[in-house]
């Protein structure tokens, strides 16, 4: 049967290891606001090179760009601190004075429980306030996949990691 990619029903996150590996804990969660998912793979930069005269390029170079994952929260004291930085004073949140980053590793659980793993990403929030009186206001998420500082980690990985089952002298995976 296969695996199927569907939905994010939660979001893990924690702070990197000081060696720039996956968090060992991972102990925030969040559920993101229905439908808010998404991922963009950025479109790269293709640059093809023509002899003079030429239909068709002799060489091509394709320059991929990053990903993007995007979720949504609800707007409270804690999600406004935590994606947005500041403070909470006297029960009210007060914005920071300058910008707010925050590198984070994540790990979402799909609908179907496949996970995805990010060591690295560097995350901030935008308030969307509601327009309407039916409308909930929310906290934009932007996590920009970025590269390990650990030499042999992914940036990214999906699917849950294949358990080898050793019978007798055979291992069948």
């Amino acid at each position: 049967m296969a695996n199927y990619i569907l939905g994010v029903k939660t979001v893990k996150y924690g702070t990197p290891t000081a060696d720039g590996g996956m968090a060992t804990q991972l102990d925030k969660q969040v559920a993101p606001y229905k439908e808010s998912v998404t991922f963009e793979d950025e479109e790269g930069e293709v640059v093809k090179h023509f002899s003079e005269g030429a239909r068709y390029p002799f060489l091509t170079i394709y320059s991929a760009a990053g990903t993007t994952f995007k979720f949504s929260v609800p707007m409270d004291n804690d999600s406004l601190k935590e994606w947005m930085g500041g403070e909470i004073v006297n029960g009210q949140w007060q914005a920071p004075r300058g910008n707010f980053q925050a590198a984070k590793s994540l790990e979402l659980m799909t609908e179907f429980d496949i996970p995805v793993s990010i060591p690295k990403a560097t995350c901030y929030g935008v308030r969307r306030f509601g327009q309407k009186t039916t409308d909930i206001s929310l906290i934009e998420i932007s996590a920009i996949v970025e590269l390990p500082e650990k030499a042999d980690l992914s940036p990214m990985t999906l699917y849950p990691p294949v358990v080898a089952v050793a019978l007798g002298n055979s291992e069948f995976v």
